[in-house]
């Protein structure tokens, strides 16, 4: 005889085809389809469940019951603890007791009426929202949403997935980008003390050990470099240098950052380097004016740091670098997009030339990036305006217009340790963050960094770093004709 959980049961079926939330009824129509052998107590918990979400009227123990048989039903299995604290007092747990790799215990949540109806509706993202207007509470062991969400495989509402259509698959624009760019990065600068502190970099860090993912670790703060262990600070100047020493500019060359952020990687190919010039691009006014500081003991002939858009830029150079600044080109477009910047940072660099692409991306799957919950909540409340396309959109699309691929490095267990670096950073000292950033983003935030740690740890979402060099298409090859001359002959080591 078959079974079902209720959690598989209500998103199989159509409340309206439930003819009566009565608790002696029977299933008709799609209910009877489905379950023509369905043990009577399951019919009884999803239709209690029904009727709670459309009796808004339901009283207070009903629904709170109902809740709890629905909740504890559905997570029996759960590998880890979940504590639940609903409007009316009561106190509840669900999940199992397996020790978790983050070493937080249990997720604590606490909740009201509304927040219930959207559990008992599978919505998601509005449970998401009330969150954010404080309306739940969400403490422990926040790293489980990722969890919860591949466990129960939640997804939108039909009406949210077309609202995000609509809203989210907008072409990129100079315009804007210049405020996706600034609303995610120019918040007050006292806000980003969870960065590391050599150079504030908003990217993937490098780090010699990216599996060990112990708190203590994570949250010493070092200096960069010459540190003796694998900080958040020495990983991060590992990443630009890693970057630099394959470009590995001479003292006649140029190379240009695309959406350059705070200027390390400038700071570190000038370090490494006898480079004649590097040029950083960012939309973010806050980098621009703490950079200069940042800046202010090199040479001025050697770097530029302007705030605006690449395109703006008209010359050709030797070499081209861009970590993270790819996740803004937006959805593909007539002048925007994966393809459309491919094609502007060809136009800029010379043949023969190395190109440093460093880019966020989704694992390959039929379902619409912003048909996703993480990515649409991400979209909508942290970072307007990203877009993630799969490895092989960004190996086509970049043998496509001009470049070979020289090597690709997977770097995301590094970004799942960069992440947790900076979550647990911000939940040492939460009311930092909330002094000048307000309680609302700061919840935001704690769901970002939080579910996206997860989200790379299961392979959801990948951050590759992509070798290249720009070739002439019709004829790629001669430019490898000096064996000592193949980017592939000196490649830095990981």
């Amino acid at each position: 005889m078959p079974t079902f959980t209720p959690l598989e049961t209500l998103k199989a079926l159509e409340p309206s085809r439930l003819v009566a939330p009565l608790i002696g009824g029977a299933p008709t129509g799609a209910a009877a389809r489905l379950l023509p052998r369905s043990p009577m107590p399951l019919v009884r918990s999803v239709a209690r469940s029904v009727a709670a979400l459309r009796t808004s009227s339901a009283p207070d123990d009903a629904l709170a019951a109902t809740l709890r048989e629905f909740l504890v039903g559905t997570l029996t299995e759960f590998p880890w603890r979940i504590r639940f604290r609903d409007w009316t007092g009561a106190r509840w747990d669900a999940g199992g007791d397996t020790p978790h790799w983050s070493e937080h215990e249990a997720l604590e949540i606490r909740l009201g009426r509304g927040a219930a109806r959207d559990l008992l509706a599978l919505d998601a993202m509005r449970f998401l929202e009330r969150f954010l207007d404080g309306e739940v509470d969400l403490e422990g062991n926040l790293y489980l949403f990722a969890e919860i969400r591949n466990w129960a495989k939640l997804t939108l509402k039909p009406w949210q997935i077309l609202r995000n259509r609509v809203r989210n698959y907008v072409f990129e624009t100079p315009s804007t980008a210049r405020e996706s760019v600034k609303s995610h990065y120019d918040i007050p600068e006292e806000a980003l003390f969870y960065l590391d502190r050599a150079f504030r970099s908003y990217s993937c860090a490098i780090f010699d050990d990216p599996a060990d993912l112990r708190r203590e670790e994570v949250l010493r703060v070092g200096e960069g470099r010459d540190d003796d262990w694998d900080s958040l600070e020495r990983a991060q100047w590992r990443k630009f240098a890693h970057a630099a020493d394959y470009l590995a500019p001479g003292e006649d060359e140029t190379v240009l950052d695309v959406g350059c952020g705070y200027p390390g990687f400038l700071m570190t190919a000038m370090d490494r380097h006898r480079c004649k010039k590097v040029v950083g691009w960012t939309h973010s006014a806050n980098q621009v004016r703490e950079g200069r500081g940042m800046l202010a003991g090199y040479d001025d002939d050697r770097f530029e740091l302007h705030e605006g858009d690449y395109r703006e830029d008209d010359r050709l150079y030797d070499h081209i670098h861009s970590t993270g600044m790819i996740s803004h080109v937006g959805p593909p477009g007539p002048d925007s997009g994966l393809r459309s910047y491919t094609q502007h940072v060809r136009r800029r660099i010379k043949t023969g030339g190395r190109y440093v692409h460093h880019a966020l991306m989704t694992a390959h799957t039929g379902t619409p990036l912003f048909d996703a919950i993480g990515p649409a909540f991400n979209r909508r409340y942290v970072w307007p305006g990203f877009y993630w396309y799969s490895l092989g959109e960004h190996v086509k699309t970049l043998e496509e217009n001009g470049f070979q691929i020289v090597r690709v490095f997977d770097l995301t267990p590094h970004y799942a340790k960069t992440c947790f670096a900076w979550y647990e950073r911000l939940m040492a000292e939460p009311e930092r963050f909330v002094a000048h950033a307000g309680e609302s983003t700061f919840r935001a935030w704690q769901v970002f960094l939080a579910g996206v740690t997860g989200s790379y740890l299961n392979r959801q979402t990948h951050c590759y770093r992509i070798f290249c060099q720009a070739v002439d298409i019709e004829s790629p090859s001669v430019a490898f004709s000096d064996p000592a001359r193949s980017p592939s002959a000196t490649l830095p080591v990981l």
